[in-house]
């Protein structure tokens, strides 16, 4: 990089943003790597997409630092015919690998959200904002690979290097369009980061740890404010002296991406940060705890919820005794309680169980109304011939 302070250049910042947001966005990517496939055991689509996503800002990234060596972030004057050319092609990758970026990231989040999401409404929110980001940043993408005939005419115009003839579509379009791609940026961002505090917000979990879930997923909002700083400098985009004046533009396009990414994985982190934390001693782990097993139905236990590689949600249904022998079986599967949903009692019946949700801190003390019995000893009503009572069966489901 030319160090040359005589001569105006604004490719020491952009450098720094470039260095500073690569360095974050790949430490957490390679955390959340690591937590999905030895502590979760669980990578998914929005684990490869969020890998995918940080290749191509890595990719970004690497153009737009080797461009800075060469005259990204200088005026046009200053550089000579080859060093603008080169400058322009490695400008013009960094056109193609942003818009895939923000592709790969924003359906990750689009993933990563729908893992937690269970009513109808939600889930519309999340496939229209991942719609609508697909198609304006697609369109940007294409319109910038085919803007000039032939596409090596973006990097040689006016330069007479060897003599290629060409021409490009008029700049206004692709200001037009990257415009465009800001609105929808925008509201995918704040749909995303919006979308899981009211989510979070309706789930049985501590303060502390939706206050946790909300602030990490609520940076894609500083994104969408980078996305608005950027605004005003997308109107370079087909100025005379095109490294100088779209340098800005370059820095708030890094800021955003890395910023997105690193919210993205931020948001996965939660299984190693606890894990951390009970290795220091900073927290207690819960531990399994049950009663004496019964002769028999009627016992209980008094269990932890841990998370699992598959996810169910919960539902109750009221049952009697007169009408539990005519209910069919359950179906196997794993379990998984989110943080928070942490303490149930698990009562059996001869060959089947069944669970029940309890309040934590209240497992102890109250008497089971289905089964007859405090939690820890007692007869059920089944077995006191009692099929008047009626308890709470928890059903899972599964939604991944």
């Amino acid at each position: 990089m030319d160090l040359n302070t005589s001569v105006p250049n604004r490719g020491p910042q952009l450098f720094a943003v470039n260095t500073v947001g690569i360095i974050l966005s790949g430490i957490t990517c390679i955390l959340r790597c690591i937590v999905r496939t030895r502590v979760v055991k669980g990578f998914g689509l929005d684990d490869w997409l969020m890998a995918i996503a940080t290749v191509f800002y890595l990719i970004f990234c690497t153009c737009s630092n080797i461009g800075i060596s060469h005259g990204t972030g200088r005026h046009k004057a200053d550089l000579t015919p080859e060093q603008y050319t080169r400058s322009m092609n490695l400008w013009f990758f960094c056109y193609l690998s942003y818009a895939c970026s923000m592709i790969a990231v924003k359906l990750s989040i689009g993933c990563f959200l729908l893992r937690v999401t269970i009513t109808r409404l939600h889930k519309w929110i999340i496939y229209f904002s991942a719609a609508i980001t697909c198609v304006s940043c697609l369109t940007f993408f294409f319109l910038a690979l085919f803007q000039c005939n032939p596409i090596s005419y973006f990097w040689t115009r006016n330069q007479d290097l060897d003599g290629t003839q060409g021409g490009c579509i008029n700049a206004g379009v692709l200001v037009a369009m990257a415009y465009l791609y800001s609105v929808m940026s925008v509201i995918t961002d704040l749909s995303f980061a919006l979308l899981p505090a009211w989510v979070v917000g309706q789930l049985n979990m501590g303060k502390k740890a939706k206050f946790a879930v909300m602030g990490l997923m609520g940076m894609g909002v500083i994104a969408s404010l980078a996305v608005i700083a950027r605004a005003p400098y997308l109107k370079h985009m087909d100025s005379d002296d095109f490294l100088w004046d779209t340098a800005p533009m370059a820095i708030w396009s890094s800021v955003e991406n890395g910023l997105a990414i690193t919210a993205g994985c931020l948001a996965t982190l939660q299984p190693l940060v606890k894990g951390i934390a009970i290795k220091l001693g900073i927290i207690t782990p819960r531990t399994t705890s049950g009663t004496t097993p019964m002769d028999g139905r009627g016992s209980n236990l008094k269990m932890s919820g841990v998370s699992v590689r598959r996810s169910f949600t919960r539902t109750a249904e009221v049952f009697t005794g007169n009408n539990y022998l005519r209910e069919p079986r359950l179906s196997h599967g794993e379990l998984k309680l989110q943080p928070g949903l942490s303490e149930y009692t698990a009562k059996c019946y001869g060959n089947t169980s069944e669970e029940e949700l309890r309040p934590v801190g209240r497992m102890d003390t109250e008497t089971d109304s289905g089964t007859g019995a405090s939690v820890g000893g007692g007869r059920s009503s089944k077995e006191r011939g009692d099929d008047s009572t009626s308890a709470t069966r928890v059903k899972p489901r599964e939604i991944s």
